[in-house]
C-alpha cells in the first residue's frame, strides 16, 4: 500500500544536566509562568477551551500516517530547554510530518479555529507528532506570546493507558478542568492567556499517547495580546454559583463536579482546584506525582 513515510536517521545525543535540582526549577519555573499567563489581556471565549472532533478525513489522514511511521520516532531533544517535560525520567519521542503533508493538515485545522475564535488567524507553528510514554508529565505553562495566541491540541493516538491522561486547562478564573481525549478528538485554548499541563503521570504498562500541536495568532499582529477584545467577543464566565463534588474525586471529565450554572461543563476536576499563584501550582504538581499519596488538602 502505497503511503508517506518519514525516516529519522540516528537519534538525539544522551541528555546532559540530570544531576540538577530539578524540583527548585520546576518550582522557579512555575512562578514565571504565572506571571507570564498574567500578561495577556485579550480572551475569546467564556473558559479558555473547548473540547471538539476531528474532521474524519483529516482523523483518517493522521492515523494513517502515524500507524505508517510509528516505528521511525525518534528521541526528542530536550537538554538544555528546561524542565516542562520529564525528560530526565522518561523519554519523549518525536515524528517528523513531510511538508507536503503538514500543509494539507495545517489549512484544513485554521478554519476550525478561526471559527471557535471568531477572528482571522495566520498559523504560526505546527509541533508533532510528539509521544509521550508511561510515566510522562508535563509542567504547567502558557505558550509564546507573540505568536501561540490560540492552538490546538489533536489526539491521534493513544494505547495501554490504566486511566485517562487528561490535559489540564485553568479557566478565567483560575478553576482547574481535567479534560479527557480519545483519538481524533481536539482542544482549542487560550495557549498564551490560559495555563495548561498534563501534571499527573501517564500511567499504563507499556502506555503511550500521541499528540499534534497547532498554533495561531491574529493575522499580522504579534502586540495581539495587549488589545481589547473585539466587540461580540464572549465574556469570561467568572460566577457559576456554588459548586459541589458529586462522584468521586477520580471521576475525571465525567461531570463529577455540579455547579449551579452548568455552563462551566462537564470537566471541572474533581479536586476542585484553584490556583492563585505559581505557588500553588507547584503544589498541585508535587500533589499529583508518582510518589504523592493525594491532593485532597489543595
Amino acid at each position: 500500500v502505497e503511503h508517506t513515510l518519514v525516516v529519522g536517521v540516528g537519534n538525539s545525543p544522551d541528555y546532559t544536566g540530570k544531576d540538577r535540582d530539578f524540583e527548585k526549577e520546576i518550582e522557579r519555573t512555575l512562578g514565571r509562568e504565572w506571571k507570564r499567563h498574567e500578561r495577556v489581556n485579550r480572551t475569546c471565549s467564556p473558559l479558555g477551551f473547548k473540547k471538539g472532533r476531528l474532521p474524519d478525513d483529516i482523523f483518517a489522514s493522521m492515523g494513517a500516517f502515524y500507524y505508517n511511521n510509528a516505528k521511525y520516532r525518534v528521541r526528542e531533544e530536550w537538554s538544555g530547554k528546561g524542565v516542562f517535560v520529564n525528560w530526565w525520567e522518561v523519554d519523549v519521542y518525536f515524528i517528523q510530518i513531510p511538508w507536503k503533508l503538514k500543509g494539507v493538515w495545517q489549512r484544513r485545522l485554521l478554519d476550525l479555529v478561526a471559527a471557535w475564535t471568531g477572528t482571522e488567524l495566520e498559523q504560526t507553528d505546527m509541533y508533532g507528532l510528539r509521544r509521550y510514554e508511561e510515566g510522562a508529565r508535563l509542567l504547567t505553562h502558557v505558550d509564546r506570546e507573540t505568536t501561540h495566541a490560540f492552538s490546538l491540541i489533536v489526539n491521534v493516538a493513544q494505547g495501554n493507558l490504566s486511566e485517562p491522561w487528561a490535559v489540564e486547562v485553568h479557566d478565567h478564573a483560575h478553576r482547574l478542568h481535567e479534560v479527557t481525549m480519545q483519538p481524533g478528538d481536539i482542544v482549542y485554548y487560550e495557549s498564551a492567556k490560559c495555563l495548561h499541563g498534563r501534571n499527573k503521570p501517564l500511567k499504563g504498562k507499556g502506555a503511550y499517547y500521541v499528540n499534534l500541536f497547532t498554533h495561531y495568532r491574529p493575522v499580522g499582529d504579534p502586540a495581539w495580546l495587549d488589545k481589547p477584545n473585539p466587540e461580540g467577543t464572549p465574556e469570561p464566565l467568572i460566577d457559576v454559583g456554588e459548586c459541589k463534588l458529586e462522584g468521586s474525586i477520580n471521576d475525571v471529565g465525567v461531570g463529577a463536579v455540579k455547579c449551579d450554572d452548568d455552563s462551566i461543563g462537564p470537566y471541572l476536576s474533581p479536586a476542585m482546584f484553584t490556583a492563585t499563584s505559581g505557588d500553588d501550582l507547584f503544589n498541585w504538581w508535587k500533589s499529583v506525582g508518582p510518589d504523592a499519596e493525594g491532593h485532597d488538602e489543595l
